[in-house]
């Protein structure tokens, strides 16, 4: 029984990525950039080909058992930073219609004021932060104060 190569397809993702974000993935660097990005990879090249996770781990340098790991722990967190869900959506040639997170960050939630705020400019919000931290100031005096001062009391001989 022989086994396939899966080495042309894996280098594609590998080097889709690479080129995608102008880093190499094989790197030793453990930033959360780069574990997200070699996160990115795996979660790919599982679903793109049937290659083991020891085969997909050593094309970075890296043991299956991380393959394991990511694809337990990262695989959806991956999918929420908005950078490395266009790359995978640009790898599938996935077009989103309308991207939700974008209108979540823009309007749900938000005040009248908040949004108001957003569309002011620089100069203007600067005044703005400067004339409300004296406001805010203005109620520090309803916070529960947990200091105490100790008065001692006695009993005087005279």
């Amino acid at each position: 029984m022989t086994t396939k190569n899966y080495n042309q397809e894996l280098n594609k993702i590998y080097n889709f990525i690479n080129d995608y974000f102008r880093v190499d993935i094989a790197d030793k660097n453990r930033s959360a950039h780069y574990v997200n990005l070699r996160t990115l990879f795996y979660k790919i090249a599982t679903e793109e080909t049937y290659a083991t996770t020891a085969v997909i781990a050593s094309l970075v340098n890296r043991d299956h058992s991380t393959v394991v790991h990511a694809r337990k722990h990262h695989f959806d967190y991956i999918m929420e930073v908005k950078d490395i869900r266009d790359a995978y959506n640009s790898y599938f040639g996935i077009t989103p219609s309308v991207d939700v997170s974008d209108i979540k960050e823009d309007t749900l939630g938000l005040t009248e004021n908040e949004m108001a705020y957003r569309k002011l400019s620089l100069e203007d919000r600067k005044k703005y932060d400067e004339r409300v931290s004296l406001l805010l100031k203005s109620f520090k005096w309803k916070e529960y104060n947990t200091s105490f001062e100790t008065i001692n009391v006695g009993i005087s001989s005279n």
